[in-house]
């Protein structure tokens, strides 16, 4: 994909995640209206779709709804072929890969996500197989990032304390990776002062962000916006090179021995996600 396509399509998704930040995704027909992605396990009816694929691909719009709605990636989920076969998750991802298939909402087995391979048909609008093929691209890379060491970093907040790679373990880590002038970004952030206050008082968990802007600049933008997070500024190649980030915001969530626990994409994933994480 040409890089100038690529910021756009990058644009047209942040736009629309914006839009989305006021109001609930439609869920997908034959749902539930109480819940984007209710609980769908099955046995009997697994690898079966949720709803009719055709429904979903009359145009990009109505795609991009049930999606970002009801697809997540980043989390565990059964993962079945074009058959109804159980496969792995990184083959799952490989073949979204292609830009020949989507994600179909399926019955499960057991888990409380499931995802099936659906052609898309050469008639559907082209965003939809270029935007399969660029954010499965990015979540097949954060998968196989998942348990293993972060790259090592060592960094001096704008207040100027220090967290290391070193420094750092025996801690529970979380990385925001963002610039200022990402409007998802910022809207995310009341949300993420709360996250900080519920856990003031654990001294094992660190809340970092790493921000592709200068000192001045972030000096001058946290002035006039809170933020919690103890603040990185200049870190645009350790993100892009290291975490290999291609959009924002993203969250990396590191466990204690400093190893990857998962990507994530919003501040609701990642308070789950730390949940989960302290009760192990």
């Amino acid at each position: 994909m040409k890089p100038f396509y690529a910021f756009l399509l990058l644009l047209t998704v942040s736009t629309l995640s914006c839009n989305q930040d006021a109001k609930k995704s439609p869920p997908i027909p034959g749902e539930s209206k109480t819940s984007t992605s209710p609980s769908v396990t099955d046995p009997s009816k697994a690898g079966k779709p949720v709803a009719p694929a055709r429904e979903l691909l009359t145009d990009f719009m109505t795609f991009w709804n049930y999606y970002s709605g009801n697809v997540k990636l980043n989390q565990d989920f059964e993962a079945y072929d074009v058959k109804g076969t159980l496969i792995t998750k990184e083959i799952f991802l490989k073949n979204l890969n292609s830009g020949l298939y989507f994600p179909l909402r399926v019955y499960t087995k057991s888990a409380e996500l499931g995802y099936k391979l659906q052609e898309i048909p050469a008639t559907a609008d082209t965003m939809i197989p270029a935007y399969m093929k660029q954010f499965s691209k990015q979540e097949l890379t954060y998968y196989k990032m998942q348990g293993k060491n972060i790259p090592s970093f060592n960094f001096t907040a704008i207040d100027g304390n220090t967290y290391t790679s070193e420094n750092t373990k025996g801690k529970i880590v979380l990385f925001k990776c963002w610039f200022i002038s990402c409007l998802p970004c910022v809207q995310e952030m009341p949300a993420l002062n709360d996250l900080v206050k519920k856990y003031k008082d654990r001294k094992d968990i660190l809340f970092i962000s790493l921000a592709i802007d200068g000192k001045k600049e972030l000096q001058q933008f946290l002035a006039k916006t809170r933020f919690d997070y103890a603040t990185i500024p200049d870190q645009e190649n350790y993100m892009s090179k290291k975490l290999n980030v291609t959009g924002y915001p993203t969250h990396f969530l590191i466990d204690k021995a400093g190893k990857l626990v998962r990507a994530l994409h919003n501040e609701t994933e990642l308070a789950e996600a730390l949940e989960k994480e302290i009760a192990l």
